[in-house]
């Protein structure tokens, strides 16, 4: 049986993405033979503004309830995002996150490269740049080093969100991770798929080598009573009451520093994210009500600063007695503002009618990374602010899509220019591959005579 929510939910969505990609993303597209940069900035804008309304109607239209632990995210951070694929739809439930703690024109999502090929929402994703990959090694790691090359080129503040499970969690997937698991003596997970790790390991290799990395964001996602698996479910209704996160930062300084070495701290943060969601589902389904797990991982990070901490020793008893206050003033500004080791165990919940304030006075540490220091979470956007945000939202694209239907209706010269666009967007993709290349493309060209010029 049909919901009517979940209906207009999923109608708005597609129109809205649909007009907007025509209406609005469309008239752009020449600024990109001109300028990718101010193209890349005016379009990153564009696809924000559209982002927030899965926000405005998953809360304020299904009533859906958001949870979040850990450490949040900071506002502007250059990020790798990891994630478990529990759902077909978890990419655009941490919008809900992004809205509140990050900037939503930052994100970009590494995802199957058919869904470039979806009417209205392939083709703003084009648009948006998003990483498209076709789940051959050999094939995506060409097109990943020159995408993100490009972005690094540009010096996009990116936040990529990467699922390394490589698609959601489903009792065919399980088997085969299974199968993958027993053919290499490695455990078997209940909670989570075993991960990919050539495509996490080299994107960070990339980014750290374009200086466009500061930490990785390992998001934990749950659904403490209903699981909808995909689309479908909205339809039907079955739309999550709750969606449970649960964030820990880890700054790239903390990253080892060899391909092997970020292909095993990978798979030792599945080892952790199994773990919590066992505990989570088996026990009071919060993150927030769990003891702390000593995670593979942290011993792992505080090994590293104990050495770490030992070499400062050892320089700072070589160093005079004024160089070394200075020195430790250097480290305590160096802490506290590019390492930014937030911590753990605060919780942010936010639901339709929700009048909690925002905190911005809870101090946590990270780790054990820097003794007796407590940084403050950072901000997060006021209630009123949030509540405007997706109010408007809602009204604008409702506005919006009940317009574009009129205008195409009413004026023949608007279905010409909508039936052109369309037939553009379906051609270049067949032709060139899709928006994001030929804009990678013409940045390319644009390089390469500037640098002839120069010669």
């Amino acid at each position: 049986m049909l919901s009517v929510k979940g209906t207009f939910v999923l109608l708005l969505l597609f129109f809205s993405s649909f007009f907007g990609s025509i209406f609005m993303l469309a008239p752009f597209l020449p600024i990109m033979l001109l300028s990718p940069v101010c193209y890349r900035w005016i379009t990153d804008r564009i696809v924000a503004v559209w982002l927030t309304l899965p926000v405005a109607l998953l809360e304020m239209v299904l009533g859906v309830r958001v949870v979040i632990t850990g450490d949040g995210f900071v506002p502007g951070e250059r990020s790798v995002i990891i994630m478990n694929h529990r759902t077909r739809l978890d990419w655009m439930y941490l919008w809900n996150c992004l809205l509140r703690y990050s900037y939503l024109r930052m994100e970009k999502i590494c995802l199957k490269s058919s869904l470039k090929s979806i009417p209205g929402f392939g083709w703003a994703m084009q648009v948006a740049a998003f990483i498209f990959v076709q789940r051959n090694w050999e094939a995506d790691q060409e097109y990943l080093s020159l995408m993100l090359n490009y972005l690094c080129d540009i010096k996009h503040p990116l936040q990529l969100l990467m699922f390394p499970e490589g698609t959601d969690l489903t009792a065919s997937t399980k088997a085969r991770s299974d199968a993958f698991a027993t053919s290499r003596g490695l455990p078997l997970y209940e909670y989570v798929l075993h991960p990919r790790t050539n495509g996490f390991s080299f994107i960070v290799e990339q980014l750290r080598k374009g200086c466009n990395l500061d930490a990785i964001h390992d998001v934990t996602v749950a659904y403490p009573y209903n699981i909808p698996q995909n689309e479908r479910d909205l339809f039907t209704g079955n739309f999550p009451r709750e969606i449970h996160f649960h964030i820990r930062r880890y700054p790239a300084a903390h990253l080892p520093t060899s391909v092997e070495g970020l292909k095993e701290w990978c798979c030792l943060r599945w080892q952790d994210k199994e773990k919590l969601l066992r505990n989570y589902y088996q026990g009071s389904h919060s993150f927030s009500d769990q003891t702390k797990i000593q995670s593979q991982t942290q011993i792992l990070i505080q090994s590293q600063d104990h050495s770490l901490a030992q070499s400062h020793t050892q320089v700072q008893r070589h160093l005079p007695f004024w160089r070394k206050g200075w020195r430790q003033a250097q480290e305590l500004i160096r802490a506290l503002g590019s390492s930014r080791p937030w911590g753990q165990g605060s919780s942010r919940t936010w639901s339709q009618g929700s009048s909690r304030p925002w905190g911005q006075g809870s101090s946590r540490t990270w780790g054990q990374s820097v003794d007796q220091i407590q940084v403050p979470l950072p901000p997060c956007k006021s209630c009123s602010r949030i509540f405007l945000i997706k109010f408007f939202s809602i009204l604008y694209w409702t506005v919006f899509v009940s317009t574009m239907f009129v205008l195409i209706w009413s004026y023949t010269l608007v279905r010409w220019y909508f039936t052109s666009v369309a037939i553009f967007f379906i051609v270049q993709e067949k032709i060139f591959g899709g928006c994001e290349v030929i804009e990678m493309t013409m940045y390319n060209r644009k390089s390469s005579r500037q640098w002839q010029k120069r010669q």
